[in-house]
């Protein structure tokens, strides 16, 4: 049997195979509504699709990141759920509420601009840069756990094995180091980038190690008036050993994009923890087979499929 033959396995082992090839030059990232594919040698965005409605409202996603299983999990600012995205373009998966409703700033209806990471143990983490603070999360129900207060505006969260990052904003242009034990946010070094206008900063690792980010501005004024800031984001690397910024330029994409900020990134999943720990086990979703375990079961598949065909 081909695969042409089976033209629903063709496209679902294509997508399989493009995923594991391009993992490391890819980040995912929302916008408002919808998520974005960002190619960041090219600094390109794809639309890859609406992220529905849940409870009746739109589901905006802030903060996302992957587990070390690969599965890809984000956190919706307005609704204040934790969300699984099985699979990208479809409808994401409530994986239940965070328990942090009336908590916002109630004059942007109770937004609390929530960034989210998971450190290499299968831990995740959330931030409030509304409310200054840390909570840890249960992947499998979502509810959180108060850790602390960060002393800090943290607009976003990365991990590197067991190492939380946060970013700030135009308040405080730095990175920081967060202590999951207590929330505190330390300063690690300013962005050095002109940053009056920095309203967020969203940062993954890559594979590699390398911390890039998505850094959004205020919005801008009306056409007729000064452009600036910039009406689209911009990509980045930061160091995380300085907190040293150098922005590498626009992300462009779809006219629509223009104007409203990126959100969470993510890239891969978190590095390996060091030695010495035990990663948490978090098994993959029987419903959202994704990344090389629907590579290999389309493959097993196809192979089954062909070996039925040929006893004929």
């Amino acid at each position: 049997m081909s695969l042409r033959a089976c033209p629903a396995a063709a496209a679902l082992l294509a997508l399989s195979v493009a995923s594991a090839a391009t993992a490391q030059s890819v980040a995912y990232a929302p916008a408002y509504d919808q998520v974005y594919r960002v190619d960041l040698n090219s600094r390109q965005a794809t639309l890859v699709g609406q992220t529905g409605s849940f409870a009746g409202r739109p589901i905006v996603f802030k903060g996302m990141a992957y587990a070390p299983n690969g599965v890809l999990y984000a956190s919706s600012d307005n609704t204040k759920t934790l969300f699984r995205l099985d699979f990208l373009g479809s409808s994401p998966t409530v994986v239940g509420s965070l328990g942090l409703a009336g908590q916002g700033d109630p004059a942007r209806l109770d937004a609390m601009d929530l960034s989210y990471a998971v450190t290499c143990d299968g831990s995740a983490w959330l931030a409030s840069g509304v409310t200054r603070k840390l909570w840890k999360v249960d992947p499998a129900t979502g509810m959180t756990t108060l850790v602390g207060p960060t002393g800090a505006r943290v607009t976003g969260l990365a991990a590197r094995g067991r190492e939380l990052f946060g970013t700030g904003d135009y308040e405080n242009p730095a990175l920081f180091r967060i202590d999951t034990t207590t929330g505190a946010a330390t300063t690690i070094g300013s962005f050095n980038v002109a940053s009056s206008k920095i309203s967020s900063v969203w940062p993954a690792f890559d594979g590699s190690g390398q911390l890039w980010a998505a850094v959004s501005y205020i919005p801008p004024p009306p056409p007729a008036a000064n452009a600036f800031p910039p009406d689209w984001s911009d990509l980045a690397r930061i160091d995380p050993n300085t907190g040293a910024m150098t922005l590498l330029g626009a992300i462009t994409g779809p006219e629509d994009l223009r104007t409203v900020p990126l959100f969470g990134f993510a890239i891969a999943p978190p590095s390996a923890c060091p030695s010495g720990g035990t990663p948490v086990a978090q098994p993959i979703p029987t419903a959202a087979p994704s990344g090389l375990a629907l590579l290999a079961g389309l493959l097993t598949l196809v192979a089954v499929l062909g070996l039925r065909r040929r006893a004929r």
